[in-house]
């Protein structure tokens, strides 16, 4: 059975109404005739059900890519996230919520590192938004969907018609890897419904990332600082 997270609503005698975290999962169990739960109380600092999910399907998907089993992948995942980082041996089952929170960070680029496709589902709510942009754009993957094909470079600070897209300072935009469907699905519903719906938005990179990305050379760079300098003249 799962472990699930629950806010308390109500309580009449000995009845108390809960709201749990993932109420289809449950149904299924009630379906599946399991009807007695232990209840204990929740302490803020340890890992939630969420973040134990993740944590586990993205250790299936990197050991499932690279043909180990999972729980031998597991152990040496966990061994190499604690020799980069020095945190003490740990347990998914209980481990405090900082620990799994970086334990997830380190999974997230492990996969995009090694190019190993993983399920980008609810990695909004396990992973830091703005590093996933960014490391979307960097390996060019989808950041709604994760995958590599036909992925395209999107300004989420939409490039007007009649503007010449070969002179651009892309470093006045924010942007975000998205394959074709996602990119026109951006320019079909607008920005502002597409970030609502995915949760997240583009980020603005430094000189130097947008140069390795090939959307700018040094010498474009040069140029619009010069006309910068002459416009503020």
């Amino acid at each position: 059975m799962n472990i699930y997270q629950s806010e308390l609503k109500n309580v009449k005698g000995d009845l108390i109404t809960l709201r749990v975290n993932d109420i289809q999962m449950f149904q299924s169990e009630l379906k599946r005739g399991y009807i007695a739960y232990d209840l204990t109380p929740h302490t803020a600092d340890k890992l939630s059900d969420i973040q134990r999910r993740k944590a586990y399907a993205m250790i299936h998907d990197i050991a499932d890519y690279e043909g180990y089993p999972d729980d031998v992948k597991k152990i040496t995942l966990k061994e190499q996230f604690r020799a980069i980082t020095g945190y003490p041996k740990f347990s998914l089952s209980d481990c405090k919520k900082d620990v799994a929170t970086a334990f997830i960070a380190f999974l997230v680029e492990y996969c995009f590192e090694y190019d190993i496709p993983f399920r980008f589902k609810d990695l909004t709510n396990t992973f830091d938004t703005q590093r996933q942009v960014f490391l979307c754009l960097v390996h060019k993957r989808c950041t709604v969907c994760g995958t590599t094909e036909s992925v395209e470079i999107n300004h989420e600070d939409t490039v007007g018609n009649g503007m010449n897209r070969n002179h651009i300072d892309h470093r006045n935009h924010r942007l975000e890897a998205l394959c074709h469907w996602h990119h026109f699905e951006f320019h079909t519903v607008g920005a502002e419904s597409f970030a609502k719906k995915y949760h997240f938005h583009g980020v603005k990179l430094k000189d130097e990332e947008i140069v390795s990305l090939g959307l700018m050379s040094w010498k474009q760079i040069r140029e619009f600082d010069e006309e910068y300098r002459r416009e503020n003249k």
